[in-house]
């Protein structure tokens, strides 16, 4: 995208904390050339409207061409990141190390090594300290380049200390890049997929997971290997519906931070999203007492550091918090309660609107269907689940898109729209065989609802209880577990059996 773009820069300017803003004007004000002007001109322009208006602006600034315009907006956005930068650099452990190793090519162009190595000296020091693994190695590999050139007096003693260091994180930072690799590629895979559904599946991953899983020692890993390492292991446990090793690799995730202050600091997305997946394990094996209290420890976290964290962290919170309050809903019963935390939520979504991504709004608004449902608010359950399934990605989350359409038969069930009923199990049908990985959930629940289509009305509680029965034998089974966690579909009959709410049934203990 071309920092040109009117919307990438207004985005930017409508980023900027009250601080920021402040910082800015400062550093524009330094210069008061027409181009300046021009630049802090739309700078205010754009800082005023809610709503990005571009033909205002133009109107606004004169009138000027489209060259001259492009030009000011690209001018605009560099100068927001240079004061941005100027303001974070002691802030930042990541940008003062930049900005020493920046000024240590300088002093060397100038000829004045020693100095140059001094700064590089303190950049490293300051890398150890914020495990920055590969600002550290480009750090030395500059200091070799100067001891190899130069005669600097270094003793004999500190040039192999050097090699040392420089072999050591050259291996760190190639076990970090394997890791990493193995990470955003079990994340690509569960992103197309979901969980595995068969043995055949399951044995691919294994496969995959054992031979891009680079050799270490578990006594000498650096700290940030081990944050990748766990990571690995979270994804791959999860994917594979071993969720108690999920868990147990979760926790050893975020006690990691929590056993240094400087990665929490360096990294507090990191981790909350460990936390994240401390609480959906927990969620996925039913352990309550675990659930309610590592959320209460996140959502503590949350308040007594919000005004702290950057708006990507704000983000990353409010995601991670609110899955954790609707789950922590469903995992008690409390539907009805549920419904006065979604207002909420859906406010924050629309904040957050241009920051989130189709996958993680389509968690939330399965979630928020599912809510509704429980609470037999069938058309705002419907809502939610048609922006699933109009989704125009196809292959995001494919086992997600399965669940809202069956999910859909549900609802259409208990909206009586037993006219379109013969299509619509049509058609899901037809997806759900197109998926080529069904698991037994999925099929049982079409074979339920063509049994209904067909049936007279006074028969269907019968065969909900033949149903149920059905479901019941197969909860057990490997690649069930999950399937239920994500569709109740025995809970939901149940209620249709009884005449309840999902919140009726766990108050009368049924």
């Amino acid at each position: 995208m071309p920092i040109s773009q009117t919307d990438q820069v207004f985005r930017l300017v409508k980023s900027l904390t009250k601080a920021e803003k402040r910082n800015f004007r400062l550093h524009a004000g330094r210069s008061q050339d027409m181009d300046n002007l021009l630049y802090i001109k739309l700078f205010d322009l754009l800082e005023k409207q809610k709503v990005l208006n571009e033909r205002e602006l133009l109107s606004k600034l004169d009138n000027i061409t489209k060259t001259q315009y492009s030009n000011v907006k690209r001018h605009l956005y560099t100068q927001i990141l240079v004061s941005l930068r100027h303001l974070y650099k002691e802030k930042k452990a990541y940008v003062k190390i930049r900005e020493y190793i920046d000024q240590a090519y300088i002093l060397y162009d100038k000829g004045l090594y020693m100095p140059a190595l001094k700064l590089l000296d303190k950049a490293k020091k300051l890398s150890f300290k914020h495990y920055t693994d590969f600002s550290t190695l480009t750090i030395v590999e500059v200091e070799k380049m100067i001891q190899s050139r130069h005669i600097t007096r270094t003793n004999t003693a500190s040039i192999e200390a050097l090699v040392e260091q420089a072999d050591s994180f050259a291996h760190t930072s190639l076990n970090r890049t394997r890791l990493s690799n193995l990470k955003v590629l079990l994340h690509r895979y569960y992103i197309r997929k979901g969980h595995v559904s068969n043995e055949a599946e399951k044995n691919e991953l294994v496969d995959f997971f054992n031979s891009n899983m680079p050799e270490y020692d578990a006594d000498k890993i650096g700290m940030m290997e081990k944050v990748y390492l766990y990571q690995c292991y979270v994804w791959y446990y999860y994917i594979l519906e071993n969720f108690k090793g999920c868990l147990d690799f979760a926790i050893k995730w975020i006690e990691l931070f929590e056993s240094s202050q400087e990665l929490m600091h360096r990294d507090t997305d990191l981790y909350m999203r460990g936390y994240h997946y401390v609480l959906t394990s927990a969620f996925n094996l039913k352990y309550v007492d675990t659930f309610n209290t590592r959320l209460q420890h996140l959502e503590d976290f949350r308040k007594s550091n919000y005004n702290q964290l950057n708006d990507n962290s704000k983000i990353m919170s409010f995601l991670y918090v609110h899955t954790g309050r609707m789950n922590k809903h469903f995992l008690n019963g409390t539907y009805e309660q549920g419904l006065q935390d979604i207002p909420r939520t859906l406010r924050r979504m629309k904040r957050y609107a241009v920051n989130l991504d189709e996958h993680k709004i389509m968690i939330l608004n399965f979630k928020i269907a599912w809510m509704y449902l429980g609470n037999d608010q069938f058309k705002k359950a419907n809502g939610f689940l048609m922006k699933i399934i109009n989704l125009s990605s196809k292959s995001l989350r494919r086992d997600m898109q399965v669940y809202a359409r069956l999910m859909h038969l549900m609802i259409n069930y208990d909206l009586d729209g037993y006219e379109i009923f013969p299509y619509l199990i049509k058609s899901y049908e037809s997806y759900l065989h197109a998926e080529d990985d069904n698991n037994a959930v999925q099929l049982l629940t079409i074979a339920l609802f063509k049994a209904l289509s067909k049936a007279p009305l006074l028969e269907h509680k019968t065969i909900m209880k033949n149903f149920a029965e059905q479901f019941n034998a197969i909860r057990d089974q490997l690649y069930s577990k999950k399937a239920f966690l994500y569709l109740d579909v025995p809970l939901w009959l149940k209620a249709r059996i009884e005449d309840k709410t999902f919140s009726q049934l766990t108050e009368f203990g049924s």
